[in-house]
């Protein structure tokens, strides 16, 4: 009984900031409808922003309440190893992208549509702010830095993996976006073991992120999707360059291999 309670606790401990990020989500967006609808609707990832500003601090006490911070302290990356996990964040972005698009997922799940009017449908600089900076942050802390290490004191590490990016997939609710978060979240958690610091999946996250706002807001795509040639040309080249960059990052850190621990 001890130890079922114990582990019940590990399990609680590790999902409850994100059940508090939700909250904080849902009360700062009710707030906002309630003061002004037509404010809500213009600047909707500015309830992102403000959301992840409030609970960032919050993971971070409880990182560092589990002792996860301090571990982490003192771990560090070559820069070739930084330089090759940007690589991969853009190429495995780009190339999951365009792989689900040209699998027709997108007709037979319509519902991401409304999700990208939403990201998409505010500022650029509420973007930036709220998608390629504030929601990495958040969400690693969530993801990768609680759940993920909880998981895996209880399940060990293939398990916790597939848990965690299942859990980050499901998060994004829609089919399409689950299933790219769920394989971008398996690569996060080997970018976590692999550096040994929260801070090398949150570059990840935002170097994925970044590429994505400036392909959609300020880059004319056309020229790759006006022919599927040009389509699987373009994703090919990035699925190959991600795959080049992954080989590169697991060589380089075989020998400076991280085993964050159990407990």
């Amino acid at each position: 009984m001890k130890n079922m309670a114990a582990r019940a606790g590990i399990l609680i401990r590790s999902v409850y900031m994100l059940i508090v990020y939700v909250i904080v989500g849902m009360c700062v967006g009710t707030a906002a409808a309630s003061a002004s609808m037509d404010v809500y609707r213009a600047h909707p990832m500015l309830w992102t922003l403000i959301s992840a500003l409030i609970v960032i601090p919050l993971c971070m006490v409880e990182m560092k309440h589990q002792g996860y911070l301090k571990e982490e302290a003192s771990r560090r990356g070559a820069w070739a190893d930084w330089i090759f996990l940007v690589i991969l964040a853009v190429s495995s972005c780009i190339a999951l992208n365009y792989w689900i698009a040209m699998s027709g997922l997108m007709k037979l799940f319509p519902g991401f549509e409304k999700v990208a009017e939403s990201i998409y449908g505010g500022s650029l600089l509420e973007e930036l702010l709220a998608v390629a900076l504030a929601a990495p942050v958040v969400e690693e802390l969530l993801f990768r830095g609680l759940a993920y290490r909880g998981f895996k004191v209880l399940w060990g590490r293939n398990i916790a993996m597939f848990a965690a990016s299942l859990l980050f997939g499901v998060y994004h609710g829609n089919f399409v976006q689950g299933l790219y978060a769920f394989l971008i979240g398996m690569l996060l958690v080997y970018v976590y073991e692999a550096f040994g610091t929260i801070w090398a999946p949150v570059i990840f996250h935002v170097a994925a992120n970044l590429v994505s706002i400036v392909m959609t807001e300020c880059l004319d795509m056309t020229v790759v999707t006006e022919s599927i040639l040009n389509e699987l040309v373009f994703t090919i080249f990035f699925t190959v360059t991600g795959i080049l960059a992954f080989a590169a990052l697991k060589r380089s850190r075989r020998l400076k291999k991280t085993d964050l621990r159990k407990s």
